[in-house]
């Protein structure tokens, strides 16, 4: 009796019908990249916390801990190391986001850039983290993940459209950069400070609504069924989602 032979399927072939199948719509290619982008951030800012938490089991003297509200070890880093750390981590991913968008549309250039500004915001955060309380971040993500999971099904399923927001959301975003910048050389404390991180929600919770509605009135489109264009979707959401973190940070820090 003849045996069946197998036949040889190449490895590019593979993986062309492995991208078909996994990836067919315009949809799966965008939460992809943002699901790889997420986790490079965290990545990121997980090594930052892990690496300072192991130094303080060895007792590094550039690091020492207290005791929080809540009876969890808080850890405190010297503030020279901090600023060695993290200054050059922000000039690095302020750097990789100018390029990638002008490389935007360049594979794969723009799929290791895209890595590398998430990475380098992980370890931002991670810092920013231990200058606050590193512990308050699981509760941020939660959050953060609910806000960004009710978004997303309001933005793609309710039927409403969401493109009335764009101007309001554009002007208002300018003016939260202004506070910022206004920030770096006046405190704001207390409840002001809470004010302006609860308006800074309210912009990103707008703009997640925004971006996966109009994600969702192109996912049938199909020209812009390809890598570049779930690219920029997923740039524009993942932003919305890093920045709704910090604001929910300022918001719930003391």
């Amino acid at each position: 009796m003849a045996r069946a032979v197998g036949v040889q399927v190449p490895p590019s072939t593979f993986l062309i019908r492995i991208e078909r199948n996994m990836f067919e719509t315009l949809l799966s290619k965008t939460l992809f990249i943002l699901a790889i982008s997420l986790g490079f951030c965290f990545l990121g800012a997980l090594g930052v916390v892990n690496y300072f938490r192991r130094a303080y089991e060895k007792g590094a003297s550039y690091v020492i801990a207290e005791t929080n509200e809540q009876g969890q070890l808080d850890l405190k880093v010297s503030p020279d190391l901090i600023v060695k750390i993290f200054w050059p981590a922000l000039i690095l991913n302020i750097i990789t986001f100018i390029v990638l968008m002008f490389y935007q549309n360049v594979a794969p250039l723009n799929f290791f850039l895209m890595s590398l500004l998430t990475f380098t915001d992980g370890i931002t955060i991670g810092i920013v983290l231990l200058c606050i309380d590193e512990n308050i971040g699981i509760k941020v993500t939660a959050l953060t993940a609910i806000a960004t999971l009710l978004t997303s099904l309001i933005g793609m399923y309710s039927g409403i459209d969401f493109s009335f927001l764009g101007k309001f959301l554009f002007f208002a975003l300018l003016g939260l950069i202004i506070i910022s910048i206004i920030r770096i050389f006046v405190s704001i404390k207390g409840f002001h400070r809470k004010v302006i991180a609860s308006i800074g929600i309210l912009i990103f919770i707008g703009y997640l609504l925004y971006d996966f509605n109009n994600l969702d009135k192109a996912k049938n489109i199909a020209k812009l069924n390809n890598w570049n264009t779930a690219l920029d979707f997923s740039v524009n959401i993942y932003l919305d989602i890093i920045n709704l973190f910090m604001q929910i940070l300022d918001l719930l820090s003391d």
